[in-house]
């Protein structure tokens, strides 16, 4: 069963364009997943405080259009059908109020144990709640991988906010993209309309650590590296 949700977005969500952000786009898709798994009996917070959650570990995201403002978005959500032992993928379609078809995007999961930091396995009966379904958004049914580049252009320093850690006492996911945008150059920046938006989420980074944002330009494509101060890589972007 596909669980749908509706959205109006408010004024920060939006650029100096007029258009919704591409941050707005991934909190919309975010907060529909979140809705969902709520009706499931799987509450996100609840499931944190139990020590078992889900973790992100990449976004795939195509955008056909980013709305105006003053239009209303209509979210489906569902987790793929097929074998689950660890993880599963959960996909997304974003419409305009005219029912245009505006986004696509595809997401993977891995179940933890929040204590160890090891996965554990889903039981069945948890992913029964979510009535997974075989549609799949993109052909392919992959999440292209980002390779590293072998030489950064520019680097700039992450100063963290108190703001920026979550829940689970984390750097929150829709940060990440926040910390890439800052690093483009100027030009690329104000044009802003990146149609494919690739995230991969390496480790995650905690509340007092160090962050360094890279960037290159890799086949026309915008990439950024977020590091750690020990020089680990924790995550990897790709915008174009």
């Amino acid at each position: 069963m596909i669980f749908e949700a509706e959205y109006t977005p408010v004024i920060e969500d939006y650029s100096r364009n007029g258009k919704l952000s591409p941050t707005a786009v991934l909190k919309i898709l975010e907060n529909a997943g979140s809705r969902h798994s709520e009706s499931a009996g799987d509450s996100i917070l609840e499931g944190c405080r139990d020590g078992h959650g889900w973790v992100l570990t990449d976004w795939r995201l195509e955008i056909l259009e980013y709305p105006a403002y003053g239009k209303n978005i209509r979210t489906e959500t569902w987790p793929e059908a097929g074998k689950v032992i660890f993880g599963t993928n959960r996909n997304f379609l974003m419409y305009d109020d005219t029912g245009k078809n505006i986004v696509k995007a595809s997401t993977k999961w891995v179940r933890l144990d929040l204590n160890t930091g090891r996965p554990v396995k889903i039981e069945p009966e948890l992913m029964e709640k979510y009535h997974p379904d075989e549609k799949k958004v993109f052909e392919d049914g992959k999440m292209p991988k980002i390779t590293e580049p072998e030489n950064w252009i520019s680097e700039k320093e992450i100063q963290l906010r108190r703001s920026d850690i979550d829940f689970n006492n984390h750097v929150h996911n829709l940060c990440y993209l926040d910390f890439a945008l800052e690093i483009l150059p100027e030009p690329v920046y104000n044009e802003c309309g990146f149609t494919n938006i690739r995230i991969s989420y390496k480790s995650a980074v905690k509340e007092g650590e160090s962050l360094v944002a890279k960037y290159s330009l890799v086949e026309e494509k915008h990439v950024v590296g977020i590091f750690g101060g020990d020089g680990s890589l924790k995550t990897l972007i790709e915008l174009d």
